[in-house]
């Protein structure tokens, strides 16, 4: 079982700063082909939560983001570690931030790309709208209504 923290990124280290990207970077950008800048300014808004799922090793192994908007509230940036694949970390971090959203008022909404949709069906969320394409991988909008 994973240890996972909820930080905003003026409370982590350099060193957890870099491990978060270079696993952000290295899923996103190298592993899916997507050669766009993966850093945005909503990574150091004073309210975005970094997810940092941490293994037994002490290495991350899986991490997400998640913030209040004008909708309720947003989970985005997921990834797990190809090393901790298929190990039930996934979905142990998908319910964390269900869990943590709670403390925002509204509905939490996440944009995923088209092929996990069956995925994140079975945490309750339901697709909305017409797919679309981000950095050219299709996605769909998904809302989990509270």
């Amino acid at each position: 079982m994973a240890t996972i923290d909820f930080r905003t990124l003026d409370t982590l280290s350099g060193r957890e700063a870099y491990q978060l990207f270079r696993l952000r970077v290295d899923v996103f950008v190298a592993e899916q082909s997507c050669p766009f800048a993966e850093l945005d300014d909503v990574d150091a808004a004073e309210d975005t939560f970094h997810v940092l799922a941490w293994d037994e090793e002490g290495r991350l192994a899986g991490c997400a983001r998640v913030f209040p908007d004008e909708e309720g509230s947003r989970f985005g940036r997921f990834v797990v570690a190809p090393s901790a694949r298929g190990s039930g970390l996934g979905p142990e971090i998908v319910r964390a931030c269900i869990e943590y959203t709670r403390r925002w008022p509204g509905d939490l909404v996440l944009d995923a790309q088209a092929g996990l949709v069956g995925y994140y069906s079975q945490f309750g969320f339901a697709a909305e709208g017409e797919e679309f394409l981000d950095t050219g991988i299709p996605h769909r909008r998904m809302r989990l209504r509270r």
